[in-house]
C-alpha cells in the first residue's frame, strides 16, 4: 500500500509502496481514499510535537479524507461497502495511521455519507476545518447584528467561520494583508483590518465599545492577545486553546462527529460555505504540499489528490 509517511521526527515526508493495508476492526470503516488536505496537525507531527501520542514509525500524515467504504467492521450500520464518505482520522493514543495513504481505517463515528452533489475534491479538504469552524462558532452564539472579530480569516477554519457569522447575521471584521482585502471581502469580511500591531488600534477605532465576538484560529501557546478587544461579557472561542478560561471562554478540543459531518455536508451543498482551493498536489508530491503550507502565506486550503 502507498502511504506518505515520516520514518523519523524532523525528517521530510516521503512516499512508500510496501506498507500492509490496514483492516477494519470492530465499530471501523476501512475507507479507499481518493482526496486529502494539508493540516498545520501534519507539519507539527512531522516535526515531532506529539512524540508521546506517535510514538511508532512509520506515522502515516493526513487527517482530512474523503472516498469510497472498501470494508465495514462488526457493529457498523451507517455506512456500506461501494458508499462515497467523507470525515476525519482523529488523533488517539497512539496515533492511528492517517489518510495521506491509499487505505485509511477510522471510527463509524469520524465520517458521514459525502452527497452526490459535493464534489470529492472539497469534501476532501472540509473534515478538519469546517468541524472546528462550526463548533467555534455555535459556541459563539452569534444572533443578527453581533460583531464578531476573527484571526485567520485566510486560513481553513477562519474562512468557513467568517461565512458561518455572516450566515447568523453578524457583521464580522478581521485582519489581513492589502493583498487579502479582496479575497477576505469575497468570503464575506465587512471590514479588512491591518494585520499586526496595527490591527489592535484599528479594532479600537472602528469599535470603541469593543466587539461581541472573537474567533482565534491563530494564536497558540498563549492567550489570544486581542481578548481585551472583546467588551464586557463577549464571547471568545479558539481553536488553538487560546480562548483562556471562565464564563464566555471556549476551546474547540472536540474531534469529527457524524452529526458535524452532516451540518457541514449540508452547509457545502446549500452554499452556505464554500472552501476555496489554493493548490492541489499528487499524493507523490505531498511534502511539497506540507511545504506550502508551512513556508508560504495560504488563503484557503492545500488539497491532496490520492486517487
Amino acid at each position: 500500500m502507498r502511504a506518505v509517511t515520516v520514518s523519523e521526527f524532523g525528517t521530510p515526508p516521503a512516499v512508500r509502496d510496501d506498507l500492509p493495508e490496514p483492516v477494519a476492526g470492530p465499530g471501523q470503516v476501512l475507507v479507499r481514499v481518493q482526496a486529502s488536505s494539508v493540516n498545520w496537525l501534519d507539519a507539527d507531527l512531522a516535526h515531532g510535537l506529539f512524540t508521546q501520542t506517535a510514538p511508532h514509525r512509520p506515522i502515516i500524515l493526513g487527517r482530512d479524507f474523503a472516498g469510497v467504504v472498501e470494508a465495514v467492521g462488526e457493529g457498523v450500520c451507517t455506512v456500506g461497502i461501494g458508499d462515497e464518505v467523507f470525515g476525519e482520522v482523529p488523533m488517539g493514543e497512539p496515533l492511528p495511521a492517517g489518510a495521506w495513504s491509499d487505505l485509511t481505517a477510522t471510527g463509524e463515528h469520524t465520517l458521514t455519507h459525502k452527497p452526490a452533489a459535493l464534489d470529492t475534491a472539497t469534501a476532501g479538504v472540509a473534515a478538519v476545518a469546517a468541524t472546528a469552524a462550526v463548533l467555534a462558532v455555535d459556541a459563539l452564539d452569534l444572533t443578527p447584528g453581533d460583531t464578531v472579530l476573527v484571526v485567520g480569516a485566510t486560513g481553513g477554519v477562519g474562512g468557513i467561520a467568517v461565512q458561518l457569522a455572516r450566515a447568523a447575521g453578524a457583521t464580522v471584521l478581521a485582519p489581513g494583508l492589502p493583498e487579502d482585502e479582496q479575497y477576505l471581502r469575497g468570503l464575506g469580511v465587512n471590514e479588512v483590518l491591518p494585520r499586526g500591531d496595527d490591527a489592535f488600534a484599528a479594532v479600537r477605532k472602528h469599535r470603541p465599545g469593543g466587539v461581541d465576538a472573537l474567533l482565534d484560529a491563530v494564536t497558540v501557546y498563549e492567550i489570544t492577545p486581542f481578548a481585551d478587544v472583546v467588551r464586557g461579557g463577549g464571547r471568545i472561542a479558539a481553536t488553538t486553546e487560546a480562548a483562556g478560561y471562565g464564563p464566555g471562554r471556549t476551546n474547540i478540543t472536540r474531534g469529527p462527529c457524524t452529526e458535524i459531518l452532516g451540518r457541514v455536508a449540508r452547509h457545502l451543498v446549500d452554499g452556505t460555505i464554500r472552501i476555496p482551493l489554493q493548490e492541489s498536489y499528487d499524493l507523490a508530491d505531498a511534502a511539497k504540499a506540507l511545504d506550502a503550507l508551512t513556508a508560504h502565506h495560504t488563503r484557503g486550503k492545500i488539497a491532496v489528490r490520492v486517487a
